[in-house]
């Protein structure tokens, strides 16, 4: 029954941000879900350990053959993340029930990514306040208070350009 809620819910949401009317595409719900374990995030940073920091919580190589790493992230912030336009945004009620769950980072998160697991290369801002979908400005673009997630895409635009790429 959890497995078909689950799919039922990502096809929702999929139909709902995209508008995706395409074929359907296959979906791994027990893959993905043990992917974002502690045992399939440390498989994948095993298999690609490019821009990990070597400290938690530091900065990882901005540059691994020819590739250049930067990272930010969000944080779930009382007074700011759930306000605004948030207040109408389902996801963002995710994200906060998802926090919940953290152990490592309680406290610390986009409400799917730990700040210090978000680290990657250079490390622009692990504490902008957005919460995990807010980052690429999902759900029609409902976001907290303060959050202005186009302008961090526009500042990186800008950052990429001079640094040549």
């Amino acid at each position: 029954m959890l497995c078909f809620l689950l799919r039922l819910v990502g096809s929702l949401m999929s139909l709902l941000e995209t508008g995706y009317r395409g074929p359907k595409l296959p979906m791994d719900i027990h893959g993905a879900h043990h992917s974002l374990t502690t045992e399939g995030v440390t498989l994948f940073n095993q298999r690609y350990p490019q821009g990990l920091p070597e400290i938690w919580g530091g900065h990882g190589p901005q540059e691994v053959n020819g590739v250049r790493y930067y990272s930010w992230s969000g944080t779930l912030q009382p007074g700011k993340t759930d306000r605004g336009r948030n207040l109408f945004d389902g996801t963002n009620r995710s994200c906060r029930l998802f926090a919940r769950t953290f152990v490592r980072e309680a406290g610390h998160c986009d409400g799917m990514v730990g700040r210090y697991s978000s680290h990657l290369g250079t490390v622009i801002g692990d504490e902008y306040p957005l919460d995990h979908f807010d980052i690429v400005n999902q759900s029609l673009g409902l976001v907290g208070k303060g959050a202005e997630p186009v302008r961090l895409f526009v500042e990186h635009a800008a950052r990429l350009k001079a640094a040549g790429v």
